[in-house]
């Protein structure tokens, strides 16, 4: 049986990501799989927040986080699950929700607590998915904000 939820994304700038669901909202969405025929309609089409680069041994700084819509869901046994797989932030908003209600109003739900520049993306992100309105300079921002992250970790590594 499987224990574990591998959710596929899209970024708004059209990377597809895969994540596993955050261990806080897997037990909820564990309970759907086990009870209802359609566990993945909660999640499908649902925008949520997820690392865009690696987390780093020492913890600090936490990765560039975007919000990314899920495109697709699947149970999966977690022993066939890459260990580079990042986990999703808990912060997500059912389509049914996040299409009826502002752009703001996502965004004041998603934007947590994160550093400014996250809080940009956040904004750029939930923008286009609501409105189609593209980012491109605080994108190429968080892009080079990932690659820095990634050489962080390579230097934490060695």
């Amino acid at each position: 049986m499987a224990a574990a939820f591998l959710v596929h994304t899209r970024l708004s700038w059209g990377k597809t990501c895969d994540y596993l669901i955050a261990n806080d909202v897997e037990p909820g969405l564990m309970h759907r799989y086990e009870t209802r025929e359609d566990w993945q309609g909660v999640i499908l089409d649902a925008l949520i927040n997820v690392p865009l680069a690696p987390y780093l041994p020492s913890g600090q700084p936490i990765p560039p986080i975007g919000t990314a819509k899920v495109i697709g869901v699947e149970a999966v046994d977690p022993s066939q699950v890459k260990k580079n797989v990042l986990r999703t932030r808990s912060q997500f908003i059912m389509a049914t929700i996040w299409k009826k209600q502002s752009a703001l109003k996502n965004y004041n739900f998603l934007h947590h607590d994160y550093d400014k520049w996250t809080q940009k993306q956040i904004w750029a992100d939930i923008d286009y998915w609501c409105n189609s309105k593209k980012h491109p300079i605080i994108d190429l921002i968080t892009k080079w904000r990932c690659t820095r992250q990634h050489q962080r970790l390579r230097a934490e590594e060695k």
